[in-house]
């Protein structure tokens, strides 16, 4: 059978044998049909997987696409449903043993970048784009601001409060939150408004437009985002900026709740996913404010 056919076997199965509601079940194909494209892009029967293999896939998941921490796992628990049935229908042979373990998530989470990093997509933008101001705007919303890419597209006119200083973003569950906006941000936002998105001819109150006056689509984000860290080593996706906001965020010495806030959390747990501060930064922040280390000399 394909690696097609089989996505269908299963969902055949949770939708007749376990009764799961429809919305559940294609919950679950939406979550397969990743792992299933892949396996077909690549060539890869599903007999032929083996832990190495999952592992690039999932790192692929978290490069490529806007996904959190969560819902990676959340992939990786639909997978291990899978596998678990293929095996005991006897289309699958390997072990699952060690490969259905709980992930290690911080393994799939998204790269930081680090300032100068940052700062360098911000020159790109100004010395390349040829719409650096709404670019600018949309950048401003991932990295200073610290949206999802879905908040900062979703963002209409209503939710700014430039005079204040102020966002108000509708994460999910729909719930709004408060989310401050520093001075050159506001700047940056500013300029866009009043003179490049007039220039769209708006059709709509979406504060991020693209070339026809229309909200911007994910793919038209993600080909801006690409277009301006080409420079850069690292694979960075929307969601890589607003995984910096809040790494940059925590290095600086932020209290853990209020970042809680500002990334419209609703269980701090998700957000101490992205405590994961490297290695370096520990050392250097260690040797920088331990006292035997501040006496030290370098005759010591």
């Amino acid at each position: 059978m394909t690696n097609g056919s089989l996505l269908d076997l299963y969902c055949s199965h949770l939708s007749i044998e376990r009764n799961l509601s429809s919305a559940t079940v294609r919950s679950y194909q939406e979550d397969l049909r990743h792992f299933i494209f892949w396996l077909d892009d690549h060539d890869i029967s599903l007999k032929d997987l083996d832990l190495p293999l999952l592992d690039q896939f999932l790192n692929q998941l978290a490069l490529n696409v806007e996904y959190s921490p969560t819902s990676i796992a959340r992939h990786f628990s639909s997978l291990r449903g899978f596998l678990k049935f293929m095996q005991q229908e006897g289309y699958y042979s390997h072990s699952t043993e060690s490969m259905l373990a709980v992930p290690k998530i911080g393994l799939y989470l998204p790269q930081c970048l680090n300032l100068d990093e940052v700062d360098s997509v911000f020159k790109h933008i100004a010395e390349f784009s040829k719409y650096p101001l709404r670019d600018t705007a949309l950048f401003e919303l991932l990295y200073s601001a610290g949206l999802r890419i879905s908040e900062a597209l979703n963002l209409k006119l209503e939710h700014l409060d430039l005079d204040n200083e102020w966002l108000t973003p509708v994460g999910k569950g729909n719930k709004q939150r408060l989310v401050p906006l520093g001075s050159k941000a506001k700047m940056n936002l500013k300029q866009w408004l009043q003179e490049g998105r007039p220039k769209t001819e708006p059709k709509s109150d979406c504060v991020i437009l693209n070339l026809k006056g229309r909200p911007m689509s994910r793919m038209g984000a993600w080909k801006i985002v690409q277009q301006h860290t080409t420079h850069l080593t690292k694979h960075v996706s929307p969601h890589t900026f607003r995984h910096s906001f809040a790494t940059h965020c925590l290095e600086a010495g932020m209290d853990l709740r209020v970042l809680q806030e500002l990334l419209g959390h609703a269980d701090i747990a998700t957000t101490q996913i992205y405590t994961h501060i490297d290695k370096e930064f520990i050392q250097r922040e260690h040797h920088l404010h331990h006292p035997r280390e501040i006496k030290a000399t370098p005759n010591d």
